[in-house]
């Protein structure tokens, strides 16, 4: 899907026959070896997605459209495509047929063919391969005319410029991937997508190679493409041993162009937490750490993964030199379940009481010279919270707990709550809802979950243990419906999932990237405590069971805090948990706010940097 070169790279490197060089325009272009073919037929939307995801430093992206030329044969055929502003209608599955129906219009060229410049480039990246380096990245005019007439009713008016790089797979050529955009790129500009076509060149041979020899899982495969850091060069791979890990952990080295730094990337280690259930940690290790002896340990919260935490840690591992561990609890991966399935759901309980002091033994024991820093967003803000709030009562009540229950005071240096709550008030413009907290509040907690199923046409606890993100929405809106045959006063405005996020400059890649990697299953029974908590006149969280009021504790939290809020949060409301947490009992208790939603707090770019240079400050100053 070419032209002709810019000017920069016009002349292309010629090797005479004579003598043992090989020019490339002898070069034969073999198809791919069948079993490749069929892998990368079930990963290739990956590659396509991952370029209109691109952005540059300031975040702008890099390319309106994507397409992916298979060698198919001896041909060179369009098999991918994707296009920037529709990412978002691609993962709820609504514009896959529009990608259909482009795919459908286009046209196999002859991999011998003169014009197809395409496989020009690659028999020159089979000469760069077999010489051990990686292929150039070529830049692109498409208004030329030289373009290749089976192409040429493809362009749209604003396909202008392009950029590409072969790629290969175990040193066998499998395509070319494109990226198109309206305007022409700066000398800048083109600098950054060099480094960045050649991480990718490098991911998609390391994932595809690593993953057709390990389990052949092309999920796992296109996800890790999808996620891969592309302002990073893998330099080294390693398979390595830690006590207490049945499996070797993966440990890549990085060399970032972004922070200018190395770096290593361990994943995952499995901590043991109790009935089989596990929880999963991903390390970033700066090549130097600064010093400070504090290890930050990242929570993620409702329905997320812990790669909703990876901008966060990666400014504050590479930028600022800490260690730093983001946590997946129980439910979050297949790694973190029972190897015989799931016969029920879990509750914050679990994670506070099991899977929160598992990780904090474990960390304790590799680190015994350094104090954890706990950073928990939403849910995962409550959970180091509680626990530190509520640890003598656990002692008291659980002496016999399986899950041995570290000091607080000992292990733990700091907390930073990030958009987090101490009980729950999602902003949903529902004045008649205190009446009927009113009501509920004379029901035991029983009760109230049987009223809240009874009155619901979508039971949660019917069908299976956990339910993704679309179900509960789906959920909360019949809950309203209902509701509001009980009470007229209730207004037709319900929390959606765009409150949800709430980041006002969002692009279609990542709403993409969220709702394919980073929105998972939730427990049923950690829903009915987020809903009891909402529906409770006496502003609280409680255990499932009802024993254990967490929000009354807080007033035992007497450890350093560091909360940021959401302006723009309708999730957590700041007059929801502002004068909650300025009353907490610490004598390090520091809040600050920014003009973002709940999850764009950790997704847009300036406010991340501006947020960590904040907690970096703050750590430097604890004992």
């Amino acid at each position: 899907m070419a032209g002709v070169l810019e000017k920069k790279n016009t002349s292309r490197k010629k090797r005479g026959k004579s003598g043992l060089n090989v020019a490339a325009d002898d070069i034969f272009i073999f198809p791919i070896p069948g079993t490749t073919y069929k892998f990368v037929e079930k990963v290739w939307s990956s590659f396509v997605n991952k370029f209109v995801a691109l952005t540059f430093t300031n975040n702008q992206p890099v390319f309106n459209y994507a397409v992916f030329e298979a060698i198919q044969d001896k041909n060179l055929k369009i098999v991918a495509s994707a296009t920037h502003f529709k990412m978002k209608e691609i993962a709820t599955r609504i514009g896959l047929k529009d990608i259909q129906e482009f795919i459908n219009r286009t046209l196999p060229v002859s991999i011998q063919d003169q014009d197809n410049l395409s496989a020009n480039f690659i028999r020159e990246a089979i000469i760069s391969v077999e010489t051990k380096k990686r292929p150039e990245v070529v830049f692109s005019s498409l208004k030329d005319d030289k373009i290749h007439p089976n192409l040429r009713h493809l362009l749209s008016g604003t396909m202008n410029y392009a950029a590409g790089i072969p790629l290969f797979v175990k040193g066998n050529p499998i395509g070319m991937i494109w990226g198109i955009r309206r305007d022409r790129m700066t000398d800048e500009q083109r600098e950054e997508v060099r480094e960045q076509l050649s991480s990718f060149y490098d991911v998609v041979d390391f994932v595809v190679a690593r993953e057709m020899d390990n389990k052949a899982d092309p999920y796992i495969a296109k996800k890790n493409i999808e996620k891969a850091d592309l302002h990073s060069y893998a330099k080294h791979l390693y398979y390595t041993r830690t006590g207490g890990q049945q499996h070797p952990v993966t440990s890549i080295i990085f060399d970032c162009h972004t922070y200018d730094c190395s770096y290593r990337l361990d994943a995952s280690y499995i901590i043991p937490s109790n009935n089989g259930f596990s929880v999963s940690l991903k390390r970033f290790e700066p090549e130097k750490t600064n010093g400070t002896g504090k290890i930050l340990l990242l929570i993620p919260g409702f329905f997320c993964r812990r790669s909703v935490m990876d901008k966060v840690a990666r400014e504050m591992a590479l930028k600022y030199g800490y260690r730093v561990f983001s946590m997946d609890m129980r439910g979050r991966s297949r790694q973190t379940l029972p190897y015989n399935g799931i016969k029920e759901g879990w509750t914050i309980d679990d994670f506070i009481q099991e899977d929160f002091p598992a990780v904090l033994n474990w960390i304790r024991e590799s680190f015994p010279k350094e104090k954890i820093v706990v950073m928990g967003h939403s849910m995962g803000g409550m959970i180091p919270r509680y626990y530190v709030s509520a640890y003598e009562t656990f002692i008291a009540k659980y002496p016999q707990n399986k899950v041995p229950l570290p000091d607080p005071k000992e292990v733990i240096s700091g907390i930073i709550s990030v958009t987090s709550p101490n009980f729950v008030s999602v902003g949903t413009n529902i004045p008649g809802m205190s009446a009927l907290k009113t009501g509920l509040s004379l029901l035991p907690a029983k009760s109230i979950s049987d009223f809240l199923f009874d009155i619901t046409t979508f039971s949660l606890q019917s069908t299976l243990p956990t339910v993704d993100l679309n179900k509960f929405f789906k959920f909360l809106l019949g809950l309203h419906s209902s509701l509001r045959t009980v009470s007229f006063e209730l207004s037709t405005k319900v929390v959606n999932l765009r409150d949800f996020v709430g980041y006002r400059q969002i692009s279609p890649p990542e709403w993409y990237f969220l709702i394919e990697d980073i929105f998972c299953e939730e427990s049923t029974k950690v829903i009915l405590q987020f809903i009891r908590s909402q529906l409770s006149k006496d502003h609280a969280f409680f255990s499932f069971d009802g024993s254990i009021n967490y929000t009354e504790l807080q007033r035992n939290f007497q450890l350093p805090i560091y909360s940021v809020l959401g302006t723009l949060d309708k999730i957590v409301p700041v007059n929801s948990v502002e004068e909650e947490l300025r009353v907490l009992p610490s004598s390090n208790n520091q809040i600050v706010k920014f003009d973002q939603g709940h999850l764009g707090i950790l997704f847009h770019m300036p406010t991340v940097r501006e947020m960590c240079s904040g907690f970096h400050d703050w750590i430097q100053k604890l004992d």
